[in-house]
C-alpha cells in the first residue's frame, strides 16, 4: 500500500482509510472479518466518529478489540467529535473545551483503548472559541489520550483562524471529493470567468491545505451531491436541499460510468479503482476514506493505488461527470 506523509511528525500512513460509519449493523465477528480483509490489503488506518449511530460504531470496534486485542496494535485509529444531537431533535455543533474533553473520554471508553492517534473536530462550530480548542488539545496531548489533531469540512478562513491559535499542528482536513463532487476545484478550472462554477465556496481550501502541510482526506469517493428538488447535479448557487447519492454504476450518471468503464479496461482494474486513482492523481497529499463494508469493493478500490492516470484521462473523467472545462 502506498503511503503519504502527515504533519510535522512526518508520519507515514496508508493513502486508503477504512471508514466505519456504516458498520453499526454488523456483528463483532463480521467487523473482525472486515478488518482482516483491510489488513490483507495493507489498509491499517481506521476512521470513525462518536456521532456514527450514536456511538455504536465506536462501541462495536471496541468490542472487536476486546475479543481480539492483537488487532489494536495493528491499526492507526482516528475518531471525531463535535456533532451533537439535541433531545429536541436537531443537530448542533460543540467545540467547547468541556465537550471535547468529555467526548474524548467517552470515545476512549467505547473504543476500549487508551489513546486515539488522530482526533478530529467534526464539521465547524461557528460559535467555537479557539483558545478553548487549544486548551483541550493541549490537555489531550499531554495526557496521551490523543496524539495528533485535525478537522473535518473546514474552509480556508476557519482553518487559518484555528491554526493561528492552537498550539498543536492541525494535520488533517476531511473534505468530500470525487469526480462527481468537485466544488473545491471547479473555481480554479473556471478562473476569470462568469459561470456559476467559477464561484469559490471553499476559499481555495485545497491550495491552502497544500501550503500548510495539512493532509486532505477525501470522504464519500463514490457519492455525488444531488439536489432533491431538481434531481440534477448540485446547484452551484446552493438552491434546493442537497443530499448525496451513489454514482458508481448508477443510471443517473451514464457518461461518467461509460468513461470509468473505458479507462478501467485500459488499466485492467475496476471502475472503483479508477475513482481512487482519479482522487489520488490530484497533487495535494490526499488520502481516501472508503465507506464500504464489502470486501470485494475494498480489494477493488485498493488496486487504484497502483494506477497513475494521465492528465488527459483525469480531465476526461472530470468532464464525463458533467463538469465544465472552458
Amino acid at each position: 500500500m502506498r503511503t503519504t506523509t502527515l504533519g510535522p511528525s512526518k508520519e507515514q500512513v496508508p493513502v486508503i482509510i477504512q471508514g466505519l460509519m456504516r458498520t453499526a449493523h454488523m456483528s463483532v465477528e463480521e467487523l473482525g472479518h472486515l478488518l482482516d480483509v483491510d489488513l490483507e490489503n495493507s489498509l491499517s488506518y481506521l476512521d470513525t466518529s462518536d456521532i456514527y449511530s450514536g456511538g455504536r460504531c465506536e462501541e462495536l470496534l471496541g468490542q472487536v478489540f476486546a475479543v481480539r486485542p492483537g488487532l489494536r496494535n495493528k491499526v492507526t485509529l482516528q475518531t471525531k467529535c463535535g456533532i451533537r444531537m439535541s433531545p429536541r431533535g436537531f443537530t448542533y455543533y460543540d467545540f467547547s473545551e468541556e465537550h471535547i474533553l468529555k467526548a474524548a473520554d467517552e470515545s476512549l471508553r467505547r473504543l476500549n483503548t487508551d489513546h486515539i492517534y488522530y482526533y478530529l473536530l467534526h464539521r465547524p462550530d461557528v460559535l467555537f472559541e479557539p483558545v478553548e480548542v487549544s486548551s483541550a488539545f493541549s490537555k489531550l496531548k499531554k495526557s496521551g489520550k490523543a496524539l495528533h489533531f485535525g478537522v473535518s469540512n473546514f474552509n480556508t478562513t476557519q482553518l487559518q483562524y484555528l491554526m493561528s491559535v492552537v498550539e498543536q499542528p492541525i494535520e488533517i482536513n476531511q473534505l468530500q471529493f470525487s469526480p462527481a463532487h468537485t466544488g473545491m476545484i471547479d473555481a480554479s478550472i473556471c478562473a476569470n470567468r462568469v459561470e456559476s462554477s467559477s464561484l469559490d465556496h471553499d476559499q481555495g481550501i485545497l491550495n491552502y491545505c497544500r501550503m500548510t502541510n495539512c493532509a486532505i482526506q477525501a470522504w464519500s469517493p463514490f457519492r455525488a451531491a444531488k439536489s432533491v428538488f431538481t434531481g440534477g447535479l448540485i446547484d452551484r448557487l446552493g438552491q434546493g436541499k442537497i443530499e448525496t447519492r451513489p454514482y458508481l454504476g448508477s443510471s443517473e450518471f451514464p457518461q461518467l460510468n461509460a468513461k470509468l468503464q473505458e479507462v478501467s479496461k485500459r488499466h485492467d482494474v475496476s471502475p472503483a479503482a479508477i475513482v481512487i486513482a482519479w482522487i489520488l492523481r490530484y497533487p495535494a497529499n490526499m488520502q481516501v476514506v472508503l465507506g464500504s463494508s464489502r470486501p470485494e469493493r475494498i480489494t477493488d478500490s485498493c488496486a487504484g493505488v497502483g494506477v497513475r492516470l494521465s492528465r488527459e484521462e483525469w480531465y476526461e473523467l472530470y468532464i464525463a461527470a458533467g463538469n465544465f472545462v472552458p
